[in-house]
């Protein structure tokens, strides 16, 4: 049972990268809901640009095996303060007929350009992917590609300057289309991918293009004239930190503090070291980038949750960096994505992944010792004496998802939260298995080597929900953040 560009269908044997198998209750409990959220609420829950989470969020449970009764809950905890869904625009008359609205073939090209950034356009540009995907499947052609992968070649890797921009959307809204767009691609639900590029297209830029393809070129050029081992990402998220202009470019008081700060003071110190980061584009030289990018931003968010008198609390927006992994590791299975285009885009998350270290002042990265050492403090509940919630709902494979993991994401499963906590334990879940069995295992710049730090940071990651006090910082290395 499979989803179409208008319906969402997840099956038992579809729960993405955990390769769990699930319950039919709990198959049929997400699927309706899933339907029900597309149908009646918007990808803003408000008029600020707070993105709806809530597919995130039931495809997270379900993937780690949550049962029917989970997945309800959750639903029923943020539906509340969702906006209603928007109807499509009326095309006017004159310059846009009716001819001219989203079902036409060439709406994207002729009239959606000037509605690209326009939050009110949401429901235009996803009734206009879903047709795209739609027509496209019914003209399937010798490649066998379905409509939704066929329409993500063409809007996203085609080279146009249309798919450069809207590859440059993704990485807008701390990176919440990308995230949208994942949850499609790994699921394989066309209406879900429609909901990522319409998300996209309505984010505006705000010169993060401007800083992408500068990285791109000062890349280009730096790479034709060395020699040199490409720097480890550790390395360079270290000279972010030690860089006077870098590191100190963002202010408390910035509104945005990666787009007034980081880009608006030290962009081209920023962009000298964003240039360090390649990929090579080799199968082996992906995977092994890809693997140490994910230890990275695990090691980096993790770092930056530990305070020396503070409840451990996650950086709400580092975290987006290692809820996002699973969009590359699903993207580099893909055999019909050239491997330029995961490398180019692998290229892009890293040198963003450095941009946003630096809008959050640049947390310490601890001691790896300081993470193992890690023990579940005092007043959180179902802390350390507490026994973890029992994984019966889902049974699981042989796919070397560690017990830690499990029973961290069951500690969430009847856990009222915004679908952020469940998606990071889910991620890092990946992103270890990933760092263990891939050619980076062995490589010298490992730094999360143990089976202790990956526990402690799974402790560490149900703990920062579930201790007192808020559930996040926004700035970790700001101690104004850390204040109540």
């Amino acid at each position: 049972m499979t989803g179409s560009s208008t319906q969402i269908r997840v099956g038992t044997e579809n729960t993405g990268q955990w390769h769990i198998t699930q319950t039919p209750e709990a198959s049929d409990r997400v699927s309706s809901l899933l339907q029900t959220d597309l149908e009646t609420h918007h990808v803003y829950f408000n008029n600020d640009g707070f993105h709806n989470h809530i597919p995130h969020q039931l495809l997270s449970l379900y993937g780690t095996g949550a049962d029917a009764s989970a997945i309800q809950q959750t639903y029923d905890f943020n539906k509340s303060y969702q906006r209603a869904v928007k109807p499509v625009h009326k095309p006017g008359k004159g310059s846009e007929s009716p001819a001219q609205g989203p079902l036409a073939d060439d709406w994207y090209e002729t009239t959606a350009p000037r509605h690209l950034g326009h939050e009110s356009y949401y429901p235009d540009f996803l009734e206009f992917f879903q047709h795209d995907m739609a027509r496209r499947d019914k003209e399937r052609d010798s490649t066998g590609l379905e409509g939704w992968q066929a329409v993500l070649l063409e809007r996203l890797f085609s080279g146009t300057p249309a798919a450069e921009g809207l590859r440059a959307r993704l990485f807008a809204g701390f990176l919440h289309p990308l995230i949208q767009l994942m949850f499609g691609i790994e699921w394989g639900q066309p209406t879900i991918v429609a909901q990522g590029l319409a998300q996209a297209a309505i984010h505006k830029l705000q010169g993060l293009d401007g800083f992408l393809f500068d990285a791109e070129k000062a890349a280009a050029a730096t790479t034709a004239a060395s020699s040199k081992t490409p720097a480890s990402i550790i390395s360079l998220f270290q000279e972010v930190a030690k860089s006077p202009e870098v590191s100190a470019s963002a202010h408390f008081e910035d509104p945005n503090k990666l787009l007034h700060g980081v880009l608006g003071r030290a962009r081209e110190e920023t962009t000298a070291i964003a240039a360090c980061v390649t990929v090579p584009g080799t199968e082996e030289g992906l995977a092994a980038r890809t693997a140490e990018m994910a230890e990275a931003c695990v090691f980096v968010a993790a770092s930056a949750a530990l305070h020396p008198t503070k409840y451990p609390k996650f950086d709400f927006f580092l975290l987006h960096h290692v809820t996002s992994i699973p969009f590359f590791l699903a993207l580099n299975s893909f055999s019909w994505v050239p491997i330029e285009a995961k490398a180019r885009l692998l290229e892009w998350k890293i040198r963003m992944d450095l941009a946003q270290y630096a809008a959050r002042a640049c947390p310490p990265l601890r001691n790896v010792m300081a993470l193992e050492r890690y023990q579940t403090p005092a007043g959180t509940a179902d802390d350390a004496g507490a026994p973890h919630a029992h994984h019966d709902a889902a049974t699981t494979s042989a796919d070397h998802i560690s017990p830690e993991a499990t029973a961290a994401a069951a500690r969430l499963f009847h856990f009222d939260e915004d679908g952020h906590a469940i998606k990071l334990v889910r991620a890092t879940a990946l992103a270890e298995r990933l760092v263990r069995q891939s050619a980076y295992t062995n490589a010298p710049c490992r730094v999360l080597n143990s089976d202790s730090v990956w526990e402690a940071i799974y402790r560490l990651e149900t703990d920062s929900v579930k201790s007192p006090g808020i559930e996040y910082v926004r700035a970790a290395g700001f101690e104004e953040a850390w204040k109540e």
